[in-house]
């Protein structure tokens, strides 16, 4: 890797992290906020948690065409610009509806950042070490994960809320400010002429490109399991008396942590579908032992299932997609993958808030696990019939 590939890797991992650690503190601190300050449901407070993706889809078509034909790094400023502004607006709110307004915005925001984030990551890997890269950029997300979380624990207990939100802010504007300064624009211009002239392609495949749809499917059903843990882990913690959360999504952190830092370059070795397909039956094998062990123990093996999955699975059928699409249409096609998991998440949030009020956290993990155990199946089974999965990325090229 040359020198300005490697700079370049590390910079977009520090920018990364402010906003992923904005994004971490805002998991716990949403719905609690929702139910504890203004007296909400359960399923109402997944609504607005995970309304950020129902926005994103409509956001994520066009940062895909904005990243492929005008550059990465003007996206990779707004995002982290709009989630700093929202979270400044949370401090002014006290209202179900403004606090929905304000999820929205960062759901705007949030596509943005990632899409010119992992479209800069791919640009600069080399292609045989590219799930190794994916998965590497994708650890900072993990590091702001396990302690924007922990720290939102820690502000809401002796500060409030209105600590983190402006923790919130500072974050994403400093991960702005970095990226605006310092970060270099990836793209080639020269793939980018490619494109169809204007940069025109049907609709249909702005929102669902070819190269995204198969990968795409297996993440919408581990997307429904990720949304239905990050949301409700504080109030499942709580319910199982646990004093709060902290403690367990640091444990779901340092798992995805570990295990990417152990197994990130299998992808890349054994195919991607020695990788993708045991993830997702670990995401399911998470999700059933919350549902079936209701205590911190089954908690706490629970969330070590679900993370090992968790991280092998979204790397590598990342890397799956950069795999299959032209050069020109990355940007597109990586938008439309993570388009899959804006479609999943509403269902995790509001879906299984729903079935939790209904029939407590036994019943609404056990149907999001079982979704996940189906992605992987469904995976298993088309490999089984077409004998796909074999890594061959410079065929994409």
């Amino acid at each position: 890797m040359s020198i300005e590939r490697g700079r370049t890797f590390r910079l977009m991992c520090v920018v990364g992290l402010g906003m992923f650690l904005s994004q971490g503190l805002l998991y716990p601190a949403i719905p609690l906020y929702l139910t504890d300050e203004l007296g909400t449901s359960k399923a109402t407070a997944g609504l607005v948690a995970s309304s950020l993706s129902i926005a994103a889809i409509a956001g994520r078509p066009l940062a895909g065409w904005f990243i492929d034909a005008r550059g990465r790094k003007p996206l990779i400023v707004a995002g982290p610009v709009i989630i700093a502004a929202s979270a400044l607006g949370l401090l002014a709110t006290s209202t179900v509806g403004a606090a929905l307004a304000l999820r929205f915005m960062q759901g705007f925001g949030t596509p943005m950042f990632y899409g010119g984030a992992n479209a800069t990551v791919a640009d600069i890997a080399p292609v045989e070490r590219r799930a190794r890269f994916l998965a590497g950029f994708s650890l900072f997300f993990y590091l702001g994960f396990a302690a924007g979380p922990a720290l939102a624990e820690y502000l809401i207990a002796r500060q409030g809320f209105e600590a983190v939100w402006v923790a919130v802010a500072v974050s994403a504007g400093v991960g702005a400010v970095l990226a605006a300064l310092v970060l270099p624009e990836t793209r080639d211009a020269q793939a980018a002429a490619a494109r169809p002239p204007g940069g025109r392609i049907p609709l249909w495949q702005r929102f669902f490109h070819p190269a995204a749809i198969g990968p795409g499917a297996v993440y919408f059903s581990i997307a429904i399991s990720f949304t239905s843990v990050t949301t409700f882990l504080a109030l499942y913690a709580r319910e199982i008396g646990m004093a709060s959360s902290e403690r367990l999504f640091l444990t779901l952190s340092a798992t995805v942590v570990a295990t990417r830092l152990a197994t990130g370059g299998l992808a890349d070795r054994f195919g991607r579908l020695a990788v993708a397909v045991p993830a997702a039956l670990s995401v399911a094998a998470g999700l059933g032992v919350l549902a079936a062990a209701p205590n911190p123990t089954g908690a706490f093996v629970g969330v070590v299932l679900f993370g090992a999955g968790y991280a092998g699975a979204f790397p590598t059928l990342l890397a799956m997609v950069v795999d299959r699409a032209p050069e020109a249409e990355r940007g597109q096609a990586m938008s439309s993958f993570t388009l899959f998991f804006d479609l999943g998440s509403p269902l995790g949030g509001l879906v299984v808030g729903r079935l939790i009020d209904v029939g407590g956290f036994g019943l609404g993990y056990a149907v999001a696990g079982t979704v996940s155990a189906c992605g992987g199946i469904a995976m298993l089974a088309h490999a089984a019939r077409r004998r796909v999965g074999a890594v061959q990325p410079r065929a994409a090229r």
